[in-house]
């Protein structure tokens, strides 16, 4: 089967939604299908961190232009109001939700980006009636939207890449992974960093994500890493995660601490609690502050109830296995081409 995935940021971004796309082509393509990508040449804030090569994409073929005439069995189109304009196909085409920005309870700050707030707008106004034009939904969250055919599949975790491979740090380190923004709750990471260090100058805070001068003494940059396997080293020989976000439709970044063996505390926001995971929460600055100390304080006086619950947040993660979900994924992309 011909599968065509039509992004509307380009790969170099290298957010999770490009990540989760050249993830899934790669195991597409091992299966057998025949898999083509497209994406128009937008990257948010400038931000190119992935170095596109054949090498990298197992040779699947990329195109990246404003526009796109695609000859396909069935087209997966990362949602966004009126991207069937970019992407012109007569085969079926599946609508892929993968942002919060259209379900968020208010519009959020101007720092969460000036395209994102239009595209909210834009949903608001002709939503439905956008997404009626695609053959079917897929949700990586149990999102209530209104559509004739909606799949509900989530995003996955490949274990044998994602899996403890070294000792904790010997400090005790809080790590944050991920774009340093708004809805990331990025300065709600700061501040709790600037306060916690004040308080335990023996704690560590990393952030793998990029570089800050600013931050220097307080935070350890570490860069962008785009190597699962050294994002896997970095998350396992940490504590803790923390993940404040104010927005986030599915964390992917709480799959891959979990499976390395690392607890993470996040906010209680519905897409995290349907994660169905056992997570740790807090809702303000010094509720992350408490929950450090906690667990700085079991790992230095209790480290088996440490590694009790290291163990089992490894096994409550495997429901998100890639195997598992790559199947449901696959499933999906062949219903919708034969359907029609």
């Amino acid at each position: 089967m011909k599968i065509a995935f039509c992004l509307h940021i380009s790969l170099a971004y290298g957010g999770g939604g490009e990540k989760w796309t050249i993830a899934l082509a790669k195991a597409l393509k091992d299966k057998g299908h025949n898999i083509e990508i497209y994406a128009l040449p937008y990257v948010p804030n400038k931000r190119k961190v992935l170095q596109l090569q054949k090498t990298s994409l197992d040779s699947i073929p990329y195109h990246e232009a404003w526009r796109h005439r695609i000859g396909a069995d069935v087209a997966y189109i990362f949602y966004n109001p009126l991207s069937y304009v970019f992407f012109k196909t007569k085969c079926p085409k599946i609508a892929g939700i993968h942002s919060q920005i259209y379900f968020l309870p208010k519009t959020p700050p101007i720092t969460y980006g000036i395209p994102a707030i239009l595209a909210r707008l834009f949903h608001k106004i002709i939503g439905e009636a956008d997404l009626s034009l695609f053959d079917a939904v897929h949700m990586v969250n149990k999102i209530q939207i209104k559509h004739r055919k909606i799949h509900y599949i989530p995003n996955f975790v490949d274990s044998n890449v994602y899996k403890p491979r070294n000792e904790k740090n010997c400090r005790f380190t809080v790590l944050f992974a991920g774009r340093p923004s708004w809805q990331k709750g990025w300065d709600i990471f700061l501040k709790v960093a600037y306060i916690v260090k004040k308080m335990h100058p023996d704690i560590d805070f990393m952030w793998a994500g990029g570089h800050d001068e600013e931050i220097k003494g307080v935070v350890n940059c570490l860069g962008y890493i785009g190597k699962d396997k050294q994002l896997s080293e970095v998350y396992s020989a940490a504590h803790l995660v923390l993940l404040p976000s104010r927005s986030d439709i599915f964390g992917v970044t709480i799959l891959e601490s979990l499976a390395c063996g690392t607890p993470v505390i996040t906010t209680p926001i519905t897409t995290h609690k349907a994660l169905n995971l056992p997570l740790f929460y807090g809702e303000h600055t010094w509720d992350f502050v408490r929950a450090i100390e906690q667990l700085r304080f079991l790992w230095q006086n209790d480290k088996e109830k440490y590694m009790e619950i290291s163990s089992e947040s490894q096994e409550a993660v495997k429901v998100y296995e890639k195997s598992k979900i790559v199947k449901k994924i696959e499933a999906m992309l062949m219903e919708i081409a034969n359907n029609n």
